[in-house]
């Protein structure tokens, strides 16, 4: 007999633990952590080719247990050049909107943020990028789906039975304000596609209170958000005119949590006429939490768009029990704006 069909308290525990420790733990995040830039470092802010730029993230995961995870991720940048004609110095201003719900509690988290970034050059081909976001979150959860243990008799579960509680919580819903801050250095070759992004960023500097016995922005609470710390690393090398190498990896740090995830994959120039471009690059990650999941992926860059996807694959771990092997289907969407530049300029900027 499957272990879920022997009693329903099991996956009352599940649904109702699981998202609450691993939002108390965790953050949201996404397996193309290189295309969501302002979710991984302030420092990404204004580090692309184009004048503006959009980002849309969706990630469903862990619809065949009850906990799912819905996630999304919305963000805008418009770079502001300091001097006309010179585009290798600018601010970046961003907006920057996160959702992200979880269990059968229906655990909302909404985060509105304001990234704001500064780029320079250091040397010839080589610029620095500090950015800072300030974040206002908003966290709450649906009490209609509560239930308690003294409501299961003999594993049937009656909704009329005492839960026997006096008290549950103070609300249901807080706000806090969030910051964060990142610094990121681009290295580009002058003719290849060779590029390099390596840098990190720091999460919740302020350690928000992030518990549902905080009802505001001056209520101290019980508990307060682990600040988090990343560090990364994403390149390019051409191998020829028509192949690039790509290579990732991350590690993050939040509490006693550590996440590490490498990989690479192979980029086809399918088109490089102007105007005309298309491109399709495969790969792999690998990521190291609990040994638990290999992350295929797929992009297709045409033009200035580029669309990603990834389904998460847990194996080699205890998660795989629960999940029977499934992670997750993610979708990234992007898409840069060039605005209209005088003819001559003397200055590389950002590619």
């Amino acid at each position: 007999m499957n272990t879920f069909t022997t009693c329903p308290r099991i996956i009352l525990l599940l649904a109702l633990l699981l998202p609450v420790f691993a939002a108390n733990a965790q953050d949201i995040h996404f397996s193309q952590f290189g295309n969501s830039p302002l979710n991984l470092s302030p420092g990404l802010a204004g580090v692309f080719g184009g004048d503006m730029r959009f980002v849309g993230n969706y990630r469903s995961q862990w619809h065949s247990v009850p906990v799912p995870y819905t996630t999304f991720s919305g963000s805008f940048e418009n770079k502001v050049y300091w001097t006309k004609g010179k585009y290798d110095r600018y601010l970046t201003g961003s907006l920057i909107v996160n959702y992200d719900r979880q269990g059968s509690l229906h655990l909302t988290s909404m985060q509105i943020g304001i990234p704001i970034s500064a780029t320079l050059p250091l040397a010839r081909n080589t610029y620095l990028t500090a950015g800072v976001t300030p974040a206002f979150g908003q966290r709450a959860f649906s009490t209609n789906r509560l239930t308690f243990d003294a409501q299961w008799v003999d594993c049937i579960f009656d909704p009329n039975a005492d839960m026997r509680e006096d008290q549950l919580f103070q609300n249901n819903s807080l706000k806090y304000f969030d910051l964060s801050a990142g610094v990121n250095v681009r290295f580009q070759a002058e003719e290849k596609r060779h590029r390099l992004d390596v840098g990190g960023g720091m999460h919740h500097i302020n350690r928000p209170n992030h518990d549902f016995w905080s009802s505001s922005l001056t209520d101290p609470g019980n508990v307060r958000l682990h600040s988090k710390m990343s560090i990364y690393a994403l390149g390019l090398l051409q191998m020829s005119n028509t192949f690039d190498l790509v290579g990732q990896g991350l590690f993050q740090r939040q509490g006693g949590y550590r996440e590490i995830v490498y990989g690479g994959g192979i980029r086809m120039h399918l088109n490089q006429n102007p105007y005309r471009e298309l491109a399709l690059q495969i790969g792999v990650n690998y990521r190291h939490r609990y040994q638990d999941a290999l992350i295929p992926h797929v992009e297709v860059l045409w033009r200035t768009w580029t669309i990603g996807f990834t389904y998460d694959v847990n194996i080699w771990s205890d998660v795989d029990l629960v999940t029977r092997g499934r992670g997750g289907p993610e979708v990234a969407l992007i898409y840069r704006l060039y605005k209209v530049k005088p003819v001559k300029f003397k200055t590389c900027p950002i590619i």
